[in-house]
């Protein structure tokens, strides 16, 4: 989204609009605004750059969601206060986070004001309905992310008049709220199936329709559907078929290689649906600085080590899981014969990983490691999906890949859950077969690629989570199903795990890391695939969480009204199950 999220746009208006961007006051909005394209777009693509989801990483008080969700089992770090269940009615703040400019409602306040103003303006039809489009997209991906942190919230749909308006707005209920969102997404579908590549990232339809499937799956979850509403899932499934019908007829599908989703941004990647878009200089990641090994980074290190419970969630090659007596699982060399989305998420001890176009690298995470020993692998393991390995380590903050916050296999994910809960069982075992052909595992008995054939529906979504778990890990989706589905009950009085990796006795760490005459070292030359690794290494399961085990009480699937913001607005209900509030999310 190189032209969305650059103000060098700005200077293609300049002569166009001269009159324009000659006032004195450059903070209110000139009614010739609407008047012309190239300012029109402006003002949108700014909407783009305040409302798109980026990197988890990047996440701050003033991006949606906020940083305190960026949360997971399936990695270390997390904020304490969610994992152990301290959170005061303050501490989530997205209902009204940052500034009075910075947060979600300013956001759709800019939002409310070019769906108003614009009417007023001069621009031709067709080029205001497209530009409208675009930003009912971005006020229902708005209302969405607060929707599934608080239930309903007021819904608010034109620019308020602070003078003359009652701003003491209520809560809506969250049903309201749902059917509002799915207005705004439905008024985006009338986008076009794909964009030049100088309007990458714009909203197409077919990331409307992803959307608003991803929404409804939520408004049929546990969280939000503790009775389990058939009609619920049926609208859900509805929506997620158009999706996944539509994305097929505009050339959307999966893309051959799962190693290179996130690092092909040519045109022969059909999987990307919704991204925000990074150019390594005006608009940088730092991911990578973030989740590479600290002596692989430029300072950082040490962020989304994967915990033992996302390594064993990977089947073998076969589709088989781990615990399976026919998978073939070897516990000591528990990398050989994995699903091959293993090696392509996983970096573990010994591997070859070459960082920094250091052609057969290994990457170690055997305690007392010297190149990471001041800020070493708390798991054993490193995060290695979506990592740039031509990246050299001065450049880790500076990286230009893209977050895509939907793909085609997510859209596939959320239609085979949907399938599953209204009976449709044959469909989803369809979407998971595709993916898991896709992923390279062996087709086995049945075609059925390591799938148990005749599932009931509770052990097809058993299925379907696990599939999305190692299928989407690090895509910033794992903390939102734990949520919808009330997950998290199953966590409570657990701890993570972590394989600690010792060097052997009579061995030391000296020891691996002497070289020999050609300056290679004596670890670097071990085949550890063989008896070498049992001779130099020891390998023991023990805790992430040290100190105590992971509690998250039931009022946490939803989120307190802060404090701040009910004192401003008596007319906000609390949430039921924060200090004796009444408002019922359910509803």
């Amino acid at each position: 989204m190189r032209k969305i999220f650059s103000y060098i746009l700005l200077t293609a208006c300049l002569s166009a609009c001269s009159d324009i961007l000659d006032k004195t006051d450059l903070t209110g909005i000139d009614e010739r605004t609407w008047d012309n394209e190239s300012t029109a777009t402006l003002y949108l693509n700014r909407l783009y750059d305040i409302s798109m989801p980026t990197w988890p990483n990047l996440t701050g008080a003033g991006t949606l969601p906020t940083a305190i969700h960026d949360l997971s089992d399936d990695y270390n770090g997390g904020d304490a206060k969610i994992w152990y269940g301290t959170l005061s009615v303050d501490n989530i703040s997205d209902f009204f986070g940052g500034n009075a400019t910075n947060n979600a409602w300013a956001y759709i306040r800019k939002i409310n004001i070019l769906l108003e103003e614009i009417e007023t303006g001069a621009l031709p039809v067709d080029v205001k309905t497209k530009i409208k489009a675009q930003a009912y997209f971005l006020r229902g991906w708005i209302y969405f992310q607060l929707v599934k942190l608080y239930g309903g919230v007021p819904y608010i749909s034109h620019p308020q008049d602070w003078i003359t308006e009652n701003l003491y707005v209520k809560r809506n209920k969250t049903s309201e709220c749902v059917d509002s969102i799915a207005r705004d997404f439905d008024m985006a579908t009338s986008l076009p199936a794909t964009w030049g590549s100088s309007d990458r990232g714009r909203i197409t339809r077919g990331a409307a329709l992803g959307i608003k499937g991803r929404m409804l799956l939520f408004w049929a979850s546990p969280q939000f559907n503790p009775n389990n509403d058939p009609e619920r899932w049926e609208r859900a499934y509805k929506a997620n078929k158009a999706a996944y019908d539509t994305l097929l007829i505009d050339g959307y599908g999966l893309f051959s290689s799962f190693a290179n989703i996130w690092l092909d941004e040519g045109t022969g990647n059909k999987e990307v649906i919704m991204l925000r878009s990074f150019d390594g200089a005006n608009k940088a990641s730092t991911f990578e600085d973030a989740a590479r090994p600290y002596s692989e980074s430029n300072g950082g290190g040490g962020a989304y080590q994967p915990t033992l419970e996302l390594v064993n969630a990977f089947p073998t090659v076969d589709g088989l899981p781990i615990t399976d007596a026919g998978s073939g699982y070897d516990p000591v060399y528990y990398w050989k014969n994995r699903d091959p989305r293993f090696d392509a998420t996983i970096a573990y001890n010994g591997c070859i990983w070459p960082l920094s176009n250091k052609t057969g690298r290994k990457q170690w995470t055997y305690t007392g490691v010297t190149e990471d020993k001041n800020k070493p692998s708390v798991t054993g393991f490193y995060c290695r999906k979506n990592i740039n390995t031509s990246t050299i380590k001065d450049n880790t903050k500076l990286g230009k890949t893209d977050w895509i916050e939907m793909r085609f296999a997510e859209v596939m994910l959320n239609l085979a859950e949907c399938a599953n809960a209204t009976g449709r069982t044959q469909e989803a075992y369809d979407m998971l077969i595709a993916i898991r052909k896709r992923a390279g595992i062996h087709a086995g008995e049945g075609s059925l690629y390591g799938l148990k054939p005749s599932m009931s529906k509770e052990e097809m979504f058993a299925a379907i989570i696990n599939e999305r778990r190692i299928e989407l890990a690090f895509e910033g989706k794992r903390y939102d199903d734990l949520r919808r589905n009330k997950l998290f009950d199953q966590l409570n009085g657990k701890k993570r795990s972590i394989l600690k990796i010792a060097v052997k006795a009579p061995y030391t760490v000296a020891d691996l890391e002497k070289t020999d005459a050609t300056g290679i070292m004596l670890r670097d030359k071990l085949d550890l695939n063989g008896p070498d690794y049992t001779t130099y290494f020891t390998a023991t399961v023990d805790v992430l969480d040290t100190q105590k085990p992971i509690n998250y009480p039931s009022n946490y699937y939803f989120y307190a009204i802060p404090t701040t913001n009910i004192t401003r607005n008596p007319s906000l209900v609390q949430t039921v199950g924060w200090n004796s509030g009444s408002f019922n999310p359910l509803e």
